[in-house]
This record gives structure tokens, C-alpha cells and sequence, in this order.
């Protein structure tokens, strides 16, 4: 059975599942979700590690690794700023109706610290990239680069290296390939303790900002990628590429978290999309700590709801304009929220805008796993998409045929 039937099976059990799930026992299914969603990044870490530093090594030998990159961050940017423009111009289109200020005095979120994101990134002893807490992949992608720069300055004395990396590299690759094939089980969970929580609250004042949402994601999904596709030369069927993503996309979408989806995504990326070990160690982890456009678009929506419920008069264009550009940097900083991606975004712009909105996010509170869901699934498929143009750019694609994908 393929991956992406599996996981979709898993997820519409754990839906069912979900609300039929007593008040009570929200607590114990939480918990198993987190010892669950762990167990999806276990080999996350040191698979990305050894990946990226041959990954890397493998450009720099090819003389790919400057224009590969900068197409990843092209892109990256491209998407981030196309997605906030749709998004924008859906909420103000079809303005949802006004949800009602609550007082709450409790915070959800500390506000992060780029001076200390960048402090884990490169710390005072470089062996303490190993010890995080296991929310922030960027420290362990840096020491990665910087490792893959350095493994042919000499050949021969690297080479042992070389090949411990390439080694580790695959042997991790297939140990992450059976938590892929595994983790359906795991989504049931999942998923369920998700919906529990929504199955229990009311969620008639947010239909409208879900039905957005909904619509935007399928825009983009069905639409967006897929047109884009074939404007810049994918002539035949530009909608395999979300055939061989779906199984990453659902992960996302009932996970909510990045690193879950990436461990999946690296697989499907290889297997299915086709794209090669060198091209996809470097697009798949930044876009996961990065490219974040999916999370930028959802916290755009929201946070301009948010904004219109706060106060009776229209969204002036200089505000728009202020959302549009601080959803688009604060997407950039999320790399040590892999799980809380969106709702975290819109505490961040509630926290930049201030004028009596620091504690605006909360009145997103109820709805936030669905924040998360959407934004988390329209990130995958855009480091999916992303993916599969770099892989043809560089003339290493290889086609695989629909029914060989996973």
C-alpha cells in the first residue's frame, strides 16, 4: 500500500476518533500525541545532518552549490511574497465578520530573540549543537554546511570522511524510511487528539476565517503551484508533483509540524518527485526552518481579522501594507517553532504591532491547531514544489513514473 494511502487512512481514523474523545481524556491523548509526534523526528537530526554535509560537498565538487542556492532563496522569497498577496487580497475581498474581544491576561508564547536564535546557531562550543532541545534544526544544518565545504580540500585525506558521511547519510535515510512507512499508525493519535480539541469548542464565529483559509489552501495547492508549473515549461501533467507530495502534505496537515512532514518529505522527494540527494538535503530543512510562505499567508489572514475586530474602522492601505511586510520577515524566524508555526507568527505580529494587540492572538486561540494545519500544509508543498524546479533547473531530475511512487 502507498504511503500517502496509508496516512490518509490513519488521519480519517484519528478524525473519526477524535470526536468521540471525553473532555476527560484530552489530557492522556495530548501526551501521546507529543511522544508520537517525537518519535516521527527521531532520526530527523542526525539524517539531515549527515545529508546536508555530503549533500553539500557533492554542489561544491559539481560547481552547483552558489547557483542552487541561490535558487532556494529566490524561490523561497518569490513564494513567501506570492502567497502573502493572495492571502491579503482574500481577507479583504471577503472580509469575515468581527470576532468578539475576550479579556485574557495569560501568554501563550515568549517573544523570540534573534541575538539567541543566532547564539544556538553558532555557540561558544561547537559540540553544543547536538544537546538542543530538538525545536531548532538550524544550529545542526550550519555545522552541516560548513562541514560539507570542508570535506575536499583534500580528497584523499577526506575521503574516509566522505564516506562516513555518504554511509550515515543512507543509513539514516532508511531508518527514517520506516518511521515514513510506520507513522500512519501514529497519526491515528494524532489526529485525533487534535480534533478533540475542536470537536469541544465553538466554532461559529470562526467559520468564515476557516472557509478563507480552506479556499486559499486550495488556490494555491490546486491552482498556484500547479500553474506556475506549467508556465515556466512542465508541459505534461503539472499536477503529478502534488500526486507524489500528498503523502508529506498530509502529514502537515493533520501534524501541524514541520520536522514530522520533512522526515516524510525527504522520502517522497527522492522516491517519487525524483529529485536527487544533493538538491533536496539543501531545499527540504530550509525550507522547514525558513520558507515558511504557507504560515506567512495564514498569520496574513489572521492577523488582519484581528485587526478588524479590534477596531470599528476600515484597514487603512498603510496597514496593509505593514501586515503584508512584517508576516513576510517574521516567516523567516520561526525556525524553532516546527509545531506551532502560524499561531506563533500571529503572536509575533500581535507583539511587533502593539497599540493594545499584544494579546490579540489570543482570540485566535481556539482555532489555532487549524492555523497550524494550514500553514504546515502549504509549506510542504512549497518546499515540495520548490524542490522539483531546482532538480530540473540543474538538469538532475529524473522522472519517475506514476505508478512507481510511493
Amino acid at each position: 500500500m502507498k504511503i500517502w494511502i496509508k496516512l490518509l487512512i490513519g488521519s480519517l481514523v484519528g478524525l473519526a476518533a477524535g470526536f468521540f474523545i471525553p473532555v476527560q481524556a484530552q489530557g492522556f491523548f495530548d501526551s501521546l500525541s507529543g511522544l508520537l509526534v517525537g518519535i516521527g523526528r527521531y532520526a530527523l537530526f542526525p539524517f539531515i545532518f549527515f545529508s546536508l554535509g555530503i549533500g553539500t560537498s557533492e554542489l561544491r565538487q559539481e560547481k552547483r552549490l552558489l547557483r542552487v542556492y541561490w535558487s532556494v532563496f529566490k524561490y523561497m522569497v518569490l513564494a513567501a511574497g506570492l502567497l502573502i498577496i493572495i492571502g491579503t487580497l482574500s481577507v479583504l475581498v471577503f472580509p469575515p465578520e468581527r470576532i468578539p474581544i475576550t479579556i485574557e491576561s495569560d501568554r501563550a508564547f515568549d517573544a523570540v530573540s534573534v541575538i539567541g536564535g543566532l547564539k544556538k546557531i553558532f555557540p561558544a562550543n561547537l559540540f553544543a549543537v547536538f544537546f538542543g532541545s530538538g525545536d531548532f534544526l538550524l544550529p545542526v544544518m550550519m555545522l552541516a554546511f560548513l562541514l560539507g565545504l570542508n570535506l575536499d580540500f583534500d580528497r584523499q585525506l577526506t575521503r574516509p570522511v566522505m564516506q562516513l558521511f555518504d554511509s550515515l547519510s543512507r543509513i539514516f535515510y532508511h531508518l527514517n524510511s520506516l518511521i515514513a512507512e510506520l507513522f500512519a499508525v501514529a497519526l491515528i493519535a494524532i489526529a485525533a487528539a487534535r480534533v478533540s480539541h475542536l470537536s469541544h469548542a465553538d466554532l461559529g464565529m470562526y467559520k468564515q476565517i476557516i472557509i478563507i483559509l480552506a479556499v486559499d489552501a486550495g488556490v494555491v495547492a490546486f491552482g498556484v503551484f500547479p500553474g506556475a508549473l506549467y508556465l515556466l515549461g512542465l508541459k505534461e501533467n503539472p499536477y503529478r508533483w502534488l500526486y507524489a507530495s500528498i503523502g508529506p502534505a498530509i502529514a502537515g496537515l493533520f501534524t501541524g509540524d514541520h520536522y514530522v512532514s520533512l522526515g516524510i518529505l525527504t522520502k517522497h522527494g527522492k522516491e517519487s518527485l525524483g529529485v536527487p540527494r544533493m538538491v533536496g538535503s539543501a531545499v527540504y530543512p530550509l525550507f522547514a526552518v525558513l520558507g515558511r510562505a504557507g504560515t506567512a499567508m495564514v498569520a496574513t489572514v489572521s492577523f488582519i481579522l484581528i485587526l478588524r475586530s479590534y477596531s470599528s474602522l476600515e484597514i487603512t492601505f498603510l496597514q496593509t501594507l505593514w501586515v503584508m511586510l512584517f508576516s513576510f520577515l517574521v516567516s523567516f524566524i520561526l525556525g524553532a517553532m516546527p509545531g506551532n508555526g502560524a499561531f506563533f507568527a500571529i503572536f509575533m505580529l500581535c507583539s511587533l504591532y502593539a497599540k493594545g494587540l499584544q494579546e490579540g492572538y489570543l482570540i485566535l486561540r481556539t482555532i489555532a491547531p487549524l492555523l497550524v494545519s494550514f500553514g504546515a500544509f502549504i509549506d510542504i508543498l512549497s518546499a515540495a514544489f520548490v524542490s522539483l524546479l531546482v532538480a530540473r533547473e540543474e538538469n538532475v531530475w529524473t522522472e519517475v513514473e506514476t505508478e512507481n511512487f510511493i
